[in-house]
């Protein structure tokens, strides 16, 4: 079976056929990475076509330089890295103040590339700690998370007292939080913490 039909797992392995010139390790790289990098840009640029364009622009820059890539940490690093590059050169370019207003934004875009969670590493982790929760805990978390409800209103809607929708959900955090050690607080932050404004 010809090279450009091989599907190319070993991280290493496709960054030798990328400098080989193979089209088919390039998908492989773009299509593993691109949605994250997409959604990691967009923590900080509101402007989803703008995020696109910052992404494409790295993945042109992998091509273009493919032959010369020097990565010495993990691809995802590099990767993260420069993104986080192009996005702080069009921020600056903007002269955008107020993106920095969100404190959690600066926090995240300070870190290392290397300390990023990637959204699907994250989501994994979460998604496999939100099976271990009792149900009635998890829906209850769920109204405040992904349907952005005020505590009243989930607690009117489960038929609960607001100290119960309470009590839910900080056990919910502590759980998460308490399992999440190692990833960082700032990204943990974003994901986990979003509903504490919808009260």
């Amino acid at each position: 079976m010809p090279m450009e039909k091989i599907k190319i797992d070993n991280e290493t392995l496709l960054l030798a056929a990328l400098k080989m010139d193979s089209h088919e390790a390039f998908v492989q790289i773009f299509r593993r990475y691109y949605p994250d990098l997409v959604f990691f840009v967009s923590r900080f640029i509101p402007d989803m076509e703008t995020c696109e364009d910052i992404v494409q622009e790295a993945f042109i820059k992998i091509w273009a330089n493919r032959k010369f890539l020097e990565i010495r940490t993990s691809l995802k690093t590099y990767l993260v890295s420069l993104v986080q590059n192009l996005a702080l050169n069009e921020i600056k370019h903007r002269k955008v103040k107020t993106l920095y207003r969100n404190m959690y934004h600066e926090m995240i875009m300070s870190l290392p590339a290397d300390e990023h969670i990637l959204y699907t590493e994250l989501n994994d982790a979460v998604e496999n700690l939100f099976s271990q929760l009792d149900p009635e805990v998890l829906e209850t978390y769920m109204l405040s998370r992904s349907h952005h409800l005020k505590y009243t209103e989930i607690a009117k809607k489960l038929n609960i007292s607001v100290r119960t929708v309470e009590a839910r959900i900080s056990k919910t955090i502590r759980f998460l939080q308490s399992n999440l050690k190692d990833y960082k607080f700032a990204i943990f932050l974003t994901v986990v913490f979003q509903h504490l404004f919808m009260k």
